[in-house]
């Protein structure tokens, strides 16, 4: 028999599993609770195969739904994850991060050399900064490569 939810759901129940007196029944989608008796208005829905199985339950008992198991399942996940994320962000060494930080300074660098005379044309004097921040680098490279010999 098909029996109908205040929200609209249908269910395909046996109905045998419905005793005269009626049951007490759950709505899986919105978790609407009721009193269902069959009578004959209901009776003409019954149906020969038996597709959804009701079983009995305590109305006192908490009855733990699929969607509670599956929250709290993806809730210990979520925890397991973030307990790995925060493990690997501590494994970062210094080198990677100084190597990445040279690496976005000279594509800066090369970004402001590609655009520097319409930068020049907002900024009056841009090359001229620009100049001479190649010969500050050019003298801090012959400076290490002294220290060095």
């Amino acid at each position: 028999m098909i029996i109908n939810c205040l929200c609209g759901k249908k269910f395909n129940v046996d109905a045998s599993l419905i005793p005269p007196e009626g049951r007490l029944l759950k709505c899986i989608s919105c978790g609407h609770k009721w009193h269902y008796k069959i009578d004959e208005k209901n009776s003409e829905n019954v149906l020969k195969k038996k597709d959804i199985k009701i079983k009995k339950i305590n109305p006192n008992e908490k009855i733990p739904s699929e969607i509670d198991k599956i929250i709290h399942e993806a809730e210990q996940d979520k925890i397991q994850k973030v307990i790995t994320i925060d493990k690997s962000k501590s494994n970062i060494p210094f080198f990677n991060i100084l190597i990445l930080s040279f690496i976005t300074f000279v594509a800066f660098i090369i970004f402001l050399d590609t655009f520097k005379n319409p930068i020049n044309n907002i900024i009056p004097g841009f090359n001229f900064l620009l100049e001479n921040f190649y010969e500050s680098i050019q003298d801090l490279y012959l400076f290490i490569k002294d220290l060095i010999r």
